[in-house]
């Protein structure tokens, strides 16, 4: 698979579960339905990390609507992969879901044991991989299910953990969550009203602070139960009508109704009847409409339900029809395994044929290989006894006559001559024996290059050095080291780890 594709692939699996993610509190089925397609996508091109976190949407939906035997299924599915893929963290949130799925079935033993193997393999993580986990919910559970236990003394420690990690991640939402417990837990369970009111306060501030409306209408509510308990009637109207409004503005059913059943409280202690049993009334309401609700997810509930059989039904006659297939394959090889014998002789006796032409071929390119080398050697010897001839030549030409000047400077010149085109037609006409193709291939992927960059390009596709190039062509090593820089912006290489000379011996 192409890089392209698999990025691509990637992008549309995340984000189809982004749109599901987006569908997630305001329409079930659809929700569901692109986490489906996330991961088909992810199984068909074996993207197995993808596979497991939509498996992980997907029962996170089941979670939602309550139908807990699907989520659990697709939780261990997601356990599975991240368990064969030995990723620590998504083995420890899958653990931390499956605890909160037990919470729901007020399985409180189980769901335990799941949140502390979360913890314990927490604890294991790297400082670095902590920080992609969010350990302080996962503290609230834990707390949240030894509360359920009226093991108030656990559940006070790992709310206080849960405010501490939040307050060093400055995590706002999940500090306003444990500071409303601890309010809730002091008011209720541990009978400590002093205490508990400094944390609803302190919860209160928080949420407006973040400005999260439904977790300020559930402060309030919890506030309105203390004031209540303090016989102060008062300021627990104000704060329950606060959070009937707040309930109103978010369109919170279970808000409202909360809202409702503290007012109708007030009014009775305060001797209001007609007002209690109003309040009573809208409580009985909304409790109604949340019945409807509850009956519309189970509705949902079961239409899913009914898409996973119905999906089971098909990958049933799908494997199946795959035995079958099988088995008609398993026949058929049979069948053919004579053929395929005999193909295979003749296949091999071909292949031991372009074996020993393929040998043939690689002896005589590397006598040719030698005998270029050879006579590039010769050349660059011969133009070296030339060079010190001239040399020679030039210092005596100063000890001889004048009229014997320009006889030796024309002999100078003509060694030269000689040693340039001699040499360039030598080397051209035995490398284009070797490597008939190299210029035909330069050319095509390069057609910019002059004579003088072909010529360079020959000989770095022998891998000459610069100094033997710069004998051959009679020029310095300084201007060789040049002509390669250029080359390599000629060739587009500026800029990047490729070498050279591997670039031109593989054209």
């Amino acid at each position: 698979m192409q890089l392209s594709g698999v990025v691509e692939d990637t992008l549309k699996i995340t984000t189809l579960l982004q749109i599901s993610d987006f569908y997630f509190n305001s329409n079930y089925l659809r929700s569901i339905e692109f986490a489906k397609q996330a991961k088909e996508l992810a199984q068909k091109n074996s993207f197995i990390i993808l596979e497991a976190k939509s498996e992980n949407r997907i029962a996170n939906v089941y979670t939602a609507i309550g139908d807990y035997k699907n989520a659990s299924i697709h939780y261990f599915n997601a356990l599975k992969i991240y368990e064969t893929e030995k990723d620590t963290v998504g083995i420890l949130s899958l653990h931390n879901n499956l605890g909160i799925v037990y919470d729901r079935l007020r399985e409180f033993d189980k769901a335990l044991t799941h949140y502390l193997i979360a913890r314990d393999l927490f604890n294991h993580l790297r400082s670095s991989q902590q920080k992609s986990f969010t350990i302080p919910s996962l503290y609230n559970n834990i707390a949240n299910i030894y509360q359920t236990k009226n093991d108030f003394k656990s559940a006070l420690e790992y709310y206080d953990k849960a405010l501490t990690v939040a307050n060093e991640r400055n995590n706002k939402s999940v500090q306003g969550i444990a500071l409303n417990n601890l309010g809730k837990l002091h008011l209720i369970d541990l009978k400590q009203p002093e205490k508990a009111i400094e944390y609803l306060l302190r919860g209160l501030s928080v949420r407006e602070e973040i400005g999260d409306k439904g977790e300020i209408a559930k402060s309030l509510i919890v506030l309105s139960d203390y004031y209540v308990r303090q016989k102060n009637l008062d300021e627990g109207k104000r704060c329950a009508e606060r959070g009937l409004q707040l309930g109103v503005e978010i369109g919170s059913l279970s808000i409202q109704q909360s809202a409702y059943e503290y007012l109708s409280k007030l009014e009775e202690a305060r001797g209001d009847h007609p007002a209690s049993l109003q309040a009573f009334k809208q409580f009985k309401k909304f409790g109604d409409s949340i019945q409807n609700q509850s009956a519309s997810s189970e509705m949902t509930r079961l239409q899913l339900q009914y898409d996973f059989e119905k999906t089971e039904k098909l990958r049933k006659e799908e494997a199946d029809q795959s035995r079958f297939r099988y088995l008609t394959t398993i026949i058929a090889l049979s069948v053919g395994l004579l053929v395929a014998i005999l193909i295979t002789a003749i296949i091999r006796s071909k292949a031991r044929q372009t074996e020993l032409k393929r040998k043939n071929l690689a002896q005589d390119v590397e006598i040719k290989n030698k005998e270029l080398t050879t006579n590039v050697m010769y050349l660059i010897r011969k133009n070296e006894l030339i060079n010190n001839v001239a040399e020679r030549l030039l210092s005596v030409q100063s000890n001889a006559s004048t009229e014997n000047h320009k006889v030796v400077h024309d002999i100078i010149l003509d060694l030269q001559k000689e040693a340039d085109n001699d040499s360039w037609k030598e080397f051209e006409l035995r490398f284009n024996q070797v490597h008939s193709d190299f210029y035909n291939n330069l050319r095509k992927l390069y057609p910019g290059l002059s004579p003088a960059d072909e010529k360079l390009c020959a000989f770095l596709r022998l891998n000459m050095s610069s100094k033997e190039i710069a004998a051959i062509t009679q020029q310095s090593i300084k201007s060789v080291e040049v002509a390669r820089a250029r080359l390599r912006k000629k060739l587009n290489l500026t800029n990047t780890t490729s070498n050279l000379v591997t670039h031109l011996t593989n054209l």
